[in-house]
C-alpha cells in the first residue's frame, strides 16, 4: 500500500507522505493498494484511477477480471459511493441499462445484486465502502491525453458525443452529474471501424434535484472541473446546463490538448480564482475545426443561460458535421461469462459420463 497526493501524484510506500507546499493536504491522502494486495476475496492488479472520492482498481474476483471501485474513507464519500451502487443497481433490475454506464456485479460471492449493491470492508482501521462492475477494456480518458494530446477531430468529437448520450440517459432519470472530468470516463478504441468507445464510470454527486441539497459536498469534485455556479456561497440550484458545462470543459481540452484551467502544482484557491475571472487555457483551434471550437466555447460560458440548454442539443450540434458513431460489431464469440457457463456445463456433463462408465464396467 501506498499514499498518493490527490494535487500532484506524489506517492509514498510508507504511508509518510509530506509535501513543503503549503497548500497541499499531503498527509490526509488516501491510501491505494498495490498489485497483489487483496480487499477480501478481491485481489488488486492494479489501480487504473484515482478521483477527489475514490479509487478505481483492475482487479480479480472468483476468477473474473473485473473493476472495482472504492471509496476513500469520510461518510460523504461513502454515501456517494452507495448511491451510485444503488442506482446502478436499480437500471439493472428495472432493465433499463445503459450501455455507457457500468454494469454491476454482486460484491460478494453467492449473493446477488437484489440483496447487495454495494459492499464493506475492513482496512487499516477503516470501514471500506466498495462495488464491481464488469471489466471494459479500455484507459481512462486522462491517460489517453497524456500518450495522445491531439486527437483525430473525428475522435475527438465521438468521444464528447459518447458522453453526451451518457449524460442525457442520467438526465433522463432525473439525475445529476455535475463533476465531469477525464479521469471519471474510460475510453476504448475499436479496430473495426476505429472509433471510441466510451463508459461515464464515474456518476458525480449522484443525486436528483430533491437530493442535491442534502449531499452536495464539494470534496468530490476536481476543481478545475467544476462550474463557476457551484463557486457561490448560496444553495446550489439543480440545473442540467451544468452538466452542459462539464462537457463543454471535456470538449475544449481534447480539442486544445490541456485542461481550460491547467491545475498541476497549484492549489484548489488558486484554480477556483481562474474559474471565477475566467483565466481559461487560450482556444487555438478557431482556424482548422471552428465550428466545434464554437460548440467548446458556448457550452463553457461561465453564464448558464448562453449555454446550450441541454446536452442534447449540444450533442445535436455535433452529429450535425460527424454523424452518429458507427455501429459496434458484433464478436461472433459468445460472452466470456456464457462460454464459463457452457465449459463448466460440459465438465459436469463429462464427470457425469466417467462416473457412469465406471460403474458400469464395475458392476460388470
Amino acid at each position: 500500500m501506498k499514499q498518493v497526493c490527490l494535487l500532484c501524484n506524489r506517492t509514498s510506500p510508507d504511508n509518510n507522505l509530506y509535501c513543503q507546499e503549503t497548500y497541499c493536504p499531503a498527509e490526509m491522502s488516501p491510501t491505494i493498494l498495490d498489485y497483489g494486495e487483496w480487499i477480501g476475496d478481491i485481489e488488486i492488479v492494479k489501480p487504473v484511477a484515482v478521483l477527489r472520492s475514490a479509487v478505481l482498481y483492475e482487479a480479480i474476483h472468483q476468477q473474473e477480471k473485473v473493476f472495482l471501485k472504492v471509496a476513500h474513507p469520510g461518510t460523504e464519500h461513502k454515501e456517494r459511493l452507495k448511491r451510485e451502487a444503488e442506482f446502478l443497481r436499480d437500471l439493472q433490475l428495472g432493465g433499463k441499462q445503459s450501455q455507457y454506464l457500468p454494469t454491476l456485479l454482486p460484491p460478494y460471492a453467492y449473493t446477488n445484486l437484489k440483496t447487495d449493491a454495494y459492499g464493506k470492508t475492513m482496512l487499516q482501521g477503516h470501514l471500506l465502502y466498495f462495488y464491481l462492475f464488469e471489466h471494459f477494456d479500455g484507459l481512462p480518458l486522462r491517460d489517453v491525453l497524456t500518450e495522445h494530446p491531439q486527437l483525430w477531430i473525428n475522435h475527438v468529437c465521438w468521444i464528447v458525443i459518447g458522453l453526451a448520450h451518457a449524460m442525457a440517459f442520467l438526465h433522463s432519470r432525473g439525475m445529476h452529474h455535475l463533476a465531469l472530468c477525464p479521469e471519471g470516463v474510460l475510453v476504448r478504441f475499436d479496430e473495426d471501424p476505429n472509433v471510441p468507445r466510451v463508459l461515464l464510470y464515474d456518476l458525480g454527486i449522484a443525486t436528483d434535484a430533491t437530493g442535491l441539497h442534502q449531499h452536495w459536498y464539494p470534496g468530490f469534485i476536481l476543481p478545475a472541473y467544476t462550474a463557476p455556479e457551484l463557486l457561490g456561497e448560496g444553495k446550489i440550484r439543480p440545473d442540467y446546463t451544468t452538466d452542459v458545462y462539464g462537457l463543454g470543459l471535456i470538449l475544449y481540452e481534447l480539442l486544445v490538448g490541456e485542461p481550460v484551467y491547467p491545475f498541476k502544482l497549484k492549489s484548489d484557491a488558486e484554480v477556483y480564482s481562474d474559474i471565477q475571472r475566467n483565466r481559461r487555457t487560450k482556444m487555438t483551434r478557431l482556424e482548422d475545426v471552428k465550428t466545434v471550437a464554437n460548440i467548446a466555447l458556448q457550452a463553457v460560458d461561465p453564464r448558464p443561460e448562453r449555454r446550450q440548454k441541454d446536452v442534447t442539443v449540444l450533442a445535436k450540434q455535433l452529429l450535425a458535421y460527424f454523424g452518429e458513431l458507427p455501429a459496434e460489431k458484433k464478436s461472433r464469440w459468445p460472452q466470456p461469462r456464457t462460454m464459463m457457463v457452457a465449459t463448466a456445463a460440459l465438465l459436469a456433463i463429462a464427470f457425469v459420463l466417467a462416473v457412469a462408465i465406471s460403474l458400469g464396467n464395475f458392476a460388470g
